[in-house]
């Protein structure tokens, strides 16, 4: 069996005048001395990762492989941090990443280009085996040949669905945001729900919101959201305001 951390809460959200906040879940799988990340989100939360793993007693060359579920910059730029890790990623997906002409929103271009020819990388296709009981499964839509990973825990299976399914809302209404094909997306959100029924007490791990349970086969969170924002607007420092963005009951008393 895994042991799994949360090591970054992935967010639901998005900003009309910033752009996507690429706020995506990081994952760590441990059994017995293996080490491996699923996905490793962007420059920003470097520190925290790190903070993450000195806590466990680890360090990124501690880390033996990196599972990327897709190529977009949020996921997968910070593979350069550890060095001894095999880096799984779906051929597909690299296919088509390695072909989107320069300065689009998703793909870090050169980071996608020095991962491609590097020795760390390995490519994988649909219900390949990655190691015994982690599978990938390919779940079209978001990107062209995104990967969704799942882990045969014993008694159940974590699900780690990536950008397929970013979060409860879409798993329930079936509908996708910023999806490259909605028709595919549609598709990979009911595949999902048929691996997360396969078997009781199963866990899905989303790209963009925290870990689910179906309990009565609706998803119950199992996790305490945690996310701010602090901003400084005054003239010092010290004087700077936090709002609260774990849940719709906190941010309903902030704007009264």
């Amino acid at each position: 069996m895994f042991d799994y951390n949360i090591f970054i809460q992935g967010f639901p959200g998005k900003s009309s005048t910033h752009g996507g906040l690429g706020w995506s879940t990081v994952t760590l799988l441990s059994h017995k001395d293996q080490h491996i990340i699923i996905d490793v989100g962007s420059f920003g939360v470097r520190p925290l990762i790190l903070d993450k793993l000195e806590a466990r007693g680890l360090s990124p060359s501690d880390i033996s492989m990196v599972l990327l579920t897709h190529t977009h910059w949020d996921h997968c730029v910070n593979w350069t941090m550890f060095p001894n890790a095999t880096i799984v990623v779906g051929q597909a997906d690299m296919k088509w990443a390695l072909n989107e002409p320069p300065g689009g929103w998703h793909v870090p271009e050169l980071y996608v280009k020095e991962l491609n020819s590097s020795s760390q990388i390995r490519l994988v296709n649909h219900l390949e085996e990655i190691v015994p009981g982690i599978v990938a499964h390919q779940t079209d839509g978001h990107s062209p040949g995104h990967l969704a990973y799942t882990v045969d825990n014993g008694d159940y299976n974590l699900i780690f669905s990536g950008d397929a399914a970013k979060n409860r809302a879409e798993l329930l209404s079936r509908n996708a945001d910023m999806t490259l094909n909605l028709s595919e997306s549609q598709q990979s959100i009911d595949y999902l729900w048929r691996l997360w029924r396969k078997r009781e007490n199963s866990i899905l791990v989303p790209g963009h919101d925290i870990p689910m349970k179906l309990v009565n086969g609706e998803p119950v969170y199992l996790d305490e959201r945690k996310a701010d924002l602090q901003y400084w607007f005054s003239d010092t420092l010290e004087d700077y305001t936090t709002i609260e963005l774990a849940d719709e009951s906190a941010l309903a008393e902030q704007t009264k």
